[in-house]
């Protein structure tokens, strides 16, 4: 996995004879700016009735002379030309959506509040700065890698919205909205809307992507939208962006509308499938274009896309398709829906039967592990599958014993990779949360909603994927249909989840510090009775302070100690980069134990 975020900065620390010393890591302001103008052909013109060549006694003076008359010609339309005023009217083009979009700072937001038990934090969703509400939410919270979190919300009918919760404060603000973004880059249309951001917020290199999705029906209405919009926030500007609008037509590509996207980061490329059409698009983010690459030819009418597709380490797209669900399936074959299809860049569509499924069921929600070596994935009837990136194998794991078929659109893989909290909800009986054991099978009934708060639970779904924090809390969104009351989001740390409810032996914390001597000093609370293993998480910068590579590993507090010292050297720095500072963080596993104050220690090779 690939990072590109800025480091920020970082308090010096001692280090001894053996390679290490006190550093102070701070960051560098650095000012960029750029622009872009249309260039237009200047107006040239000849007069000859003033020319006195013919009537001059030397020849070769005139002909000398004759650029020097011509010259002022050719200069007089550069200067007399809209050349000095074009620049003046297309410079406010670019500067005017930065100045004409609300500022994120300022907007109006939610501050948490603690829900019914230790460990539960609660936001509703405020609405944007010109009123528009936020009162649904479809699979749409995610997380960049520092664990800021991002959720999108929309009325379903006119506008979308992006928020991002700050967890230096601990309040969830609006950052940006289709409309708004639109107009201000000059690419909204009289009677346009943008009924949903379906698709889940993806973080790549600074940057979080959303696109729209204007029509989710499954007919023809779509062919009467103009088409998707790509949108990007820029952590380091605070800013939100139509990217379409430099596309042709101001669009992704006319008509379609996506209902999920995903990133392909070692190419820098992002991909997207539409609905109900279900094409696969691909947009080429340096270069800002899209490109329609349509779908396998088996993959014929109109059908149940998946919500979650996932790409490996080669750039092959995953692809699945279909519903068993009476209110969705739409006739699906069996015979072209019963397992995973692909796209390669080099060969094109391709089927893998060998990538079976339970039924004609797309997949809904995924998640990798920390090193991107597994995937794991679930329909929304809750069977759970992983794909091997080394191997390109797959495999069915199973399914929680839920005591009836409820809609799954809540997954979250634990850090240590043991454990997936998967959600119920749209049911008969209350929304609820399990935990799933990913060795054995085995799962239980961690929470219902009316555990953690009234409000919340009150309302029919809860959803959200892949969205941590930096403190072991992963993030979900509560809401109904159109009941005018606007999106919950909920924060859950299932470790403080399990104390409560008596599941776990103790209160467990862990730190980092660092030593005199130089070495990293270890530290966990609570009785020494069993062994501890600790993830933690080595993130290297280049000499301009930018992050450019992470290393992952795991340490092991040994029974009957309550911490140890352990030399840098003997760590797994990342390799292949232009790293030259680092930071060790301890990483909450999201299972058996919390992390404290203390969990960052920075370092020089």
């Amino acid at each position: 996995m690939f990072f590109n975020t800025p480091l920020y900065p970082l308090i010096g620390m001692l280090c001894t004879a053996r390679k290490f010393s006190l550093i102070v890591l701070c960051s560098t302001l650095m000012a960029c700016g750029g622009g872009s103008s249309t260039a237009s052909d200047p107006i040239t013109g000849d007069n000859e009735v003033e020319t006195p060549v013919i009537d001059e006694p030397v020849i070769e003076e005139p002909v000398v002379e004759e650029p020097v008359v011509e010259e002022p010609v050719v200069e007089e339309p550069v200067i007399e030309e809209p050349v000095i005023e074009e620049p003046a009217v297309e410079e406010p083009q670019v500067e005017e959506p930065v100045a004409e979009q609300p500022d994120p700072l300022s907007a109006q937001s939610d501050t948490a509040r603690a829900g019914k038990i230790t460990g539960v934090n609660i936001w509703q969703l405020p609405n944007s700065p010109d009123g528009d509400r936020p009162d649904q939410c479809w699979l749409a919270v995610g997380s960049d890698p520092s664990g800021e979190i991002y959720i999108s919300g929309h009325d379903h009918q006119t506008n979308s919205m992006l928020y991002r919760m700050y967890q230096s404060d601990n309040t969830v603000r609006w950052i940006g909205d289709a409309r708004t973004a639109s107009e201000a880059a000059n690419n909204w249309q009289n009677g346009e809307t943008a009924e949903k951001f379906h698709t889940r917020p993806i973080h790549h290199d600074g940057q979080v992507y959303v696109a729209t999705l204007d029509n989710s029906n499954m007919n023809d209405g779509f062919r009467n939208t103009r088409g998707f919009h790509w949108y990007s926030y820029k952590i380091g500007q605070n800013r939100f962006y139509d990217l379409s609008a430099t596309e042709t037509n101001g669009v992704g590509a006319e008509t379609l509308q996506l209902a999920t996207i995903q990133i392909d980061p070692i190419n820098n490329l992002l991909y997207g499938m539409s609905i109900p059409e279900n094409k696969l698009v691909r947009y080429d983010i340096a270069a800002g274009t899209t490109t329609v690459l349509g779908n396998p030819d088996a993959w014929t009418g109109y059908f149940y896309t998946n919500r979650f597709m996932w790409v490996d380490s080669r750039g092959r797209v995953y692809i699945t398709g279909g519903s068993s669900r009476g209110q969705w399936n739409q006739g699906e074959s069996p015979a072209v829906f019963n397992h995973v299809w692909y796209y390669d860049p080099a060969t094109g569509f391709g089927e893998l039967p060998e990538f079976a499924l339970q039924g004609p069921n797309s997949m809904e929600v995924g998640q990798w592990d920390r090193e991107h070596k597994n995937l794991y994935t679930s329909d929304d009837q809750g069977n759970i599958y992983r794909f091997n990136d080394a191997a390109a194998s797959w495999t069915f794991l199973g399914r929680p014993d839920f005591s009836e078929s409820l809609k799954t659109w809540i997954f979250q893989l634990s850090a240590d990779e043991e454990k997936i909290y998967i959600g119920l909800s749209d049911g008969s009986r209350p929304n609820a949360i399990y935990e799933y054991d990913i060795a054995s099978g085995n799962s239980y009934e961690l929470l219902e909603m009316t555990d953690l708060d009234d409000a919340a639970a009150a309302e029919n779904f809860i959803t959200g994927y892949d969205s941590w924090d930096s403190k072991g809390s992963f993030y979900i969104a509560s809401f109904s249909m159109y009941d005018n009351d606007n999106v919950y989001m909920l924060g859950i740390n299932p470790v403080e989840i399990k104390l409560v409810k008596g599941l776990l032996p103790e209160r467990v914390e862990v730190t980092a510090t660092m030593e005199n001597g130089g070495n990293i000093q270890i530290s966990r609370s609570g009785s020494t009775t069993a062994s501890l293993d600790i993830l933690y998480e080595i993130r290297g910068s280049d000499s301009a302070g930018e992050w450019v590579a992470s290393a992952y590993g795991e340490l092991t507090v040994a029974a009957q100690q309550s911490g140890f010292s352990v030399d840098p050297v003997s760590l797994s720095l990342p390799t292949g980069s232009s790293a030259i500072t680092y930071q060790f963080l301890v990483v909450p596993d999201g299972n058996d134990y919390l992390v404290g104050n203390d969990t960052t220690v920075a370092f020089i090779q």
